[in-house]
């Protein structure tokens, strides 16, 4: 299957960059960057799987799902709407996080959220974050890496973004990893071929640039 997966992505002209790693490792920001700066189409599963987690408090039934219309807007980035709403702002704090995370041990909710990015990521330049990105959603993706870094520059991280305590974060952000590398489908690990990076000790611009040097070194037909 994985190689016919490949065959198809190619054919569609497609190049895949997954992004996986644990909360707050600065998987979202160093995409937006390659977005914002290369043209890559961001897709960001994490939102897709808080979307799920707000709208059903983390327990929704396959009936659920089956029946939700989700609507996603490709502009210079993903947008996800409800009932014409867009759920960027109801979506990032940690107790959706928490939903989210409940939500990704349902296999009916991650096939949900697998088939969206699929879909999603046809003719261009994608650049896909998450858990399993690179592990199940992509494995045949063009460069993938795995993002991590130490628990507290993680959770220092996530408080300057949403102006919160960090010493709840931190506590909220190890129950989430241990929910997410525990679960029977899909947890999250190191995908298999994956280039892990450390960035406990980097900023968002030595991040960024070091993810692009690796896509110019192993495709020298990439242009940014």
């Amino acid at each position: 299957m994985q190689g016919v997966l490949k065959k198809v992505w190619m054919c569609k002209n497609s190049f895949i960059v997954t992004i996986d790693g644990p909360a707050g490792s600065g998987k979202s920001t160093v995409a937006k960057l390659l977005s914002e700066k290369d043209g890559f189409f961001h897709i960001d599963t994490g939102a897709i799987y808080r979307a799920v987690g707000f709208l059903f408090k983390g327990n929704p039934t396959k009936d659920d799902i089956e029946n939700l219309h989700l609507e996603f807007y490709k502009n210079s980035k993903l947008t996800i709407m409800y009932n014409g709403k867009d759920m960027e702002g109801l979506i990032r704090s940690e107790s959706v996080g928490f939903y989210a995370s409940k939500c990704a041990k349902l296999s009916y909710v991650r096939d949900f959220v697998n088939q969206k990015a699929k879909d999603i990521a046809i003719n261009g330049k994608f650049v896909i974050d998450g858990r399993d990105c690179g592990s199940v959603i992509f494995p045949d993706a063009d460069l993938k890496i795995f993002l991590t870094a130490k628990i507290d520059e993680r959770a220092k991280r996530r408080a300057k973004e949403i102006n919160g305590n960090m010493d709840k974060i931190k506590k909220d952000i190890i129950l989430r990893d241990m929910q997410d590398e525990k679960r029977n489908i899909a947890p999250l690990i190191r995908p298999k071929d994956a280039i892990e990076i450390d960035s406990t000790d980097m900023d968002i611009e030595s991040e960024y640039l070091l993810i692009k040097k690796l896509i110019k070194e192993k495709y020298e037909d990439y242009n940014s």
